[in-house]
């Protein structure tokens, strides 16, 4: 799992600078599921990774993701973070979450779920000021 969790980061890292989804699906296996806050943000397999991080990443123009802690244990991980940057918008935004990555366990590990929790009121905010 410690492999796995490597290889996610760097995967998002390059997802923040590159705008670049193909590193995240890659690691995703065929029946994985990920989630996000709400649910309903689900998305099933890698077609729905790559909708996933597409999405996620869309929301922003530049992002940069600092991970601060995490626990790994055998099969499950969660990860730590600060993301900041800005909106598509040009607006600046700051805030922190916390990312749990499942692995299928095999020799070559592929995420099977993703779940993340973030704090909201960035993005509560921009749509207050847009009201």
């Amino acid at each position: 799992m410690h492999d796995l969790t490597e290889r996610f980061t760097a995967a998002l890292h390059h997802l923040d600078a590159e705008s670049d989804a193909q590193p995240m699906v890659d690691l995703t296996s065929e029946d994985a599921e990920l989630v996000k806050l709400n649910q309903t943000h689900e998305a099933r397999g890698r077609d729905g990774a790559k909708r996933f991080w597409e999405d996620y990443r869309h929301v922003f123009g530049e992002l940069e993701t600092t991970f601060t802690s995490s626990t790994v244990g055998e099969r499950t991980a969660a990860l730590e973070w600060e993301s900041r940057g800005t909106l598509r918008n040009g607006k600046p935004f700051s805030y922190t979450g916390v990312t749990v990555i499942e692995s299928d366990g095999s020799d070559n590990e592929m995420v099977t779920g993703v779940r993340t929790y973030y704090d909201s009121a960035a993005f509560i905010q921009e749509s207050a000021d847009t009201a």
